[in-house]
């Protein structure tokens, strides 16, 4: 039977179906990784939840970025394998007289067809496993009720377009690899070694300085210079970063092409056939190692968001009163005979019920904010905002304390573990004006004192000496009077009902007026509206039960800690959704990049462990050599991404706000414990290519 060239090329296709399906495998793959992770993070309920400009959506569309960077060079990785596999079919082709514009066309012809295909497969996939990990999601996590995840087209054509500009540099490799005119080159790429420089100690030490120094100025020096100079750092500043990428290339790089007798001359002569077998190869192992150290990094930081959201709400758990409600006095709000009939309908017994009146006073302040050429601005306004005052007599009485405060000085109250904050200091008050009379009198800073109970959603409270609290009081009326409700339960976790019926009612019965955020300030509003000015914070929030945003944003949000531990997860579900995907997304690019890198050392080396065997070297010895190789590959990224992330957290929680508060130290347990999941997963990942390398090479 007379076959032709093109009936040729069919059947070497089908005879190598493993180089094929691994390089499909692997684009297809990348692709559905990218558009999963698009259509999760442009859809209708993620970009509504993310705030605009907020930190949160800027870590993830950093460790999106990581994540397209990593895909794009696994593809060009996984085709400069396929080519490798093509190159021998290649030669004997040219070698039998094939011309080689007819082998370019039928192999360019060959790999579009595969990339095309595998694009439309990635994408129909990506939008699948994002819709399936949102349904897991609403089962397992949390309730959503009607949630729904809401497809967008932005997120699908970043998906297409991430997979389409991937072929780029997959036909760019194309283009170098048919253009080649040696054929013995052709013949022989699929051997062709790609060794580094030896590299020195010194290059190992420059490293893990430029890995430190890029950390330091990009995180650290920006805070450092805003807070001590009042400067903010122009946006590239943040290419200082890329000096820690180079650190991890050169630390990578140090690891494999390290070479040196030391002290103990035999170790070296025993392993030197496993390090120069990598050494060889080191620009793909090196490439590969970094590659899994960066998505290691990006899943382990995506891992440790959640834990850092949850300890959030430990300040009201921590909480003396079981339920605190708080509003204007004027209002026709729930009160202790609303109470107290909801507590005889759900059999609840109330404890240490607590009535405490506040005054809304006019305090001064400092505005600070930044310019457009980053610049800080110090505004001090006589009338910044409206704060809530208290006497001294009265703050003893209702917390059991023992404050003493001179005349003409005044106390900041503040939650256990509340820090000062760059744009709001402690002593920024210095006087404070009565909104009915007009009369202003000058105050002095003389400490903050710790009452957790006490502390307001969106309100400055403040206590005063009783003398100077019963002067600046004068003529106010119940409009320009706060309300806070304090009390216990006997049974806290049995009075959940109890908490939604109050809850219910609170809301019910908020007029308009209490409709706003945690950032409003009515002088402020009604300051701006006598002036025909806009004021920023005017919007209306939705009150209704269902509105899970009321715990971060309602100024009025009624703070009942049963409440709240039932309803946090569904308040911030969305938070969630998006980090634990991004890292399962990450995590399992990771375990597909070193599986494939795993199985690639077996086959690339399959004829050089066959030689092995005829000079002597036992089944011993080769696992030995492979498991060396091995430890390189995983050990060193996961060594290098733990320490890498968990120093940035520790890092970060030191610099927020000078302290590491015991919210901080239960996020820092938690994010332990995940480190440790996230290891045990890459031991599982390198027994199972160990296993499969075991098969290849039957050792």
């Amino acid at each position: 039977m007379k076959l032709s060239l093109s009936d040729l090329l069919k059947k070497l296709r089908k005879y190598n179906q493993r180089n094929y399906l691994q390089f499909i495998f692997c684009m297809t793959f990348s692709v559905l990784l990218i558009t999963s992770y698009a259509v999760m993070l442009y859809s209708t309920i993620v970009q509504q939840t993310l705030p605009v400009g907020g930190d949160s959506r800027k870590q993830v569309m950093m460790i999106f970025a990581i994540a397209i960077a990593g895909c794009l060079i696994f593809i060009m990785y996984a085709a400069n394998l396929f080519l490798k596999y093509k190159s021998r079919e290649t030669g004997v082709f040219l070698a039998l007289g094939a011309k080689k514009k007819y082998l370019s066309q039928k192999l360019t012809i060959e790999l579009l067809q595969l990339m095309i295909g595998c694009i439309a497969a990635g994408v129909i996939l990506g939008i699948g496993l994002a819709f399936l990990i949102w349904q897991i999601f609403r089962l397992i996590l949390v309730n959503l009720g009607e949630m729904s995840l809401g497809l967008t087209v932005e997120g699908i054509a970043i998906g297409l377009i991430f997979g389409l500009v991937s072929m780029i540099p997959v036909l760019f490799q194309l283009y170098n690899f048919v253009r080649r005119t040696d054929m013995m080159e052709i013949l022989y790429h699929q051997h062709k070694s790609e060794p580094l420089r030896p590299a020195t100690a010194k290059y190992g030490v420059s490293g893990i300085i430029l890995l430190i120094a890029g950390i330091l100025l990009g995180f650290v020096v920006p805070s450092i210079v805003s807070n001590t100079m009042g400067v903010l750092l122009p946006g590239i500043w943040s290419a200082t970063y890329l000096l820690s990428l180079i650190g991890i290339y050169r630390i990578m790089t140090y690891t494999i092409m390290k070479s040196k007798r030391g002290r103990n001359p035999q170790k070296y002569y025993n392993d030197l056939i496993a390090s120069n077998m990598m050494k060889f190869q080191g620009r793909q192992t090196v490439r590969n190692m970094c590659i899994i150290a960066l998505l290691l990094s990006a899943s382990l930081f995506a891992c440790f968001y959640p834990p850092q959201l949850a300890s959030s709400t430990n300040a009201i758990a921590n909480s003396p009163a079981d339920y605190e409600l708080h509003y204007n006095h004027a209002e026709d709000e729930v009160d202790q005979q609303d109470l107290y009939r909801l507590a005889k309908k759900h059999d609840v017994k109330i404890k240490n019920y607590q009535e405490i009146i506040f005054s809304e006073l006019l305090a001064s302040g400092v505005e600070r904010d930044w310019t457009d050429d980053g610049k800080l601005i110090e505004d001090y306004r006589k009338d910044h905002r409206l704060a809530d005052f208290i006497d001294a007599a009265t703050f003893n009485r209702e917390t059991n304390n023992t404050l003493e405060i001179p005349q003409g000085h005044y106390y900041r109250v503040k939650g256990q573990e509340e820090a000062e904050s760059f744009f709001e200091k402690d002593d920024d008050m210095d006087q404070v004006t009565n909104p009915v009379t007009k009369e202003a009198f000058p105050l002095k800073f003389k400490g903050i004192v710790r009452c957790q109970q006490l502390v307001s959603q969106g309100s400055r409270r403040y206590v005063l000496n009783d003398q100077d609290y019963q002067k600046v009081k004068t003529n106010l009326t119940q409009e320009n009077q706060t309300k806070q409700i304090l009390f216990n339960v006997a049974d806290v976790e049995a009075s959940y009902p109890f908490a939604q019926d109050v809850y219910q009612e609170f809301i019910e019965k908020a007029s308009p007026k209490m409709a706003v955020y945690s950032t409003y300030d009515a002088y402020q509003s009604a300051k701006a509206r006598a002036n025909n000015q806009d004021y920023g914070y005017d919007r209306k929030i939705e009150l209704t039960p269902s509105n899970t945003g009321l715990m971060d944003d309602w100024k009025y949000y009624p703070a009942m800690k049963v409440l709240v531990e039932n309803t946090f997860f569904q308040s911030v579900a969305v938070f969630f959704l998006v980090f634990i995907f991004v890292a399962i997304i990450c995590l399992a690019a990771v375990g597909v990049i070193s599986y494939t890198r795993s199985i690639t050392i077996g086959l690339s080396n399959q004829q050089l462990f066959e030689d092995l065997r005829r000079l002597g070297a036992n089944n011993h010895y080769i696992r030995k050599c492979v498991v060396s190789q091995l430890n390189k590959l995983f050990i060193l990224p996961t060594v290098l991404a733990s320490i890498l992330i968990y120093g940035f957290t520790l890092l970060m929680f030191s610099t927020n706000d000078g302290q590491f508060t015991s919210n901080e130290m239960n996020a820092l347990m938690m994010d332990s414990v995940l480190l440790i999941l996230v290891i045990l997963y890459q031991v599982i990942i390198y027994g199972v290519s160990f296993r499969k390398i075991k098969g290849i090479l039957k050792i």
